[in-house]
């Protein structure tokens, strides 16, 4: 089954991504940035979600200490 889908990913030619057609400058024309800065900011939060998503899932729950409890009260006789 390997080999018949190593032979079919080598048969099917895959797209190029186009050629650049000159050089990009590092702002665009109109005066906006590219977003570089909110890319790195967006990844610091994205690492973040990550990160405390791990912290919630690996809390364990609390047990109760059995001597917080008070003592039973007397049966009334």
């Amino acid at each position: 089954m390997h080999d018949l889908l190593v032979t079919l990913l080598t048969l099917v030619p895959l797209d190029a991504t186009p050629a650049a057609t000159g050089i990009q400058d590092p702002v665009s024309p109109t005066g906006q940035g590219n977003g570089f800065a909110a890319s790195i900011l967006g990844g610091f939060f994205g690492l973040g979600l990550i990160v405390l998503a791990a912290v919630l899932i690996s809390m364990k729950p609390k047990r109760r200490d059995p001597r917080d409890n008070p003592p039973p009260r007397p049966r009334p006789r």
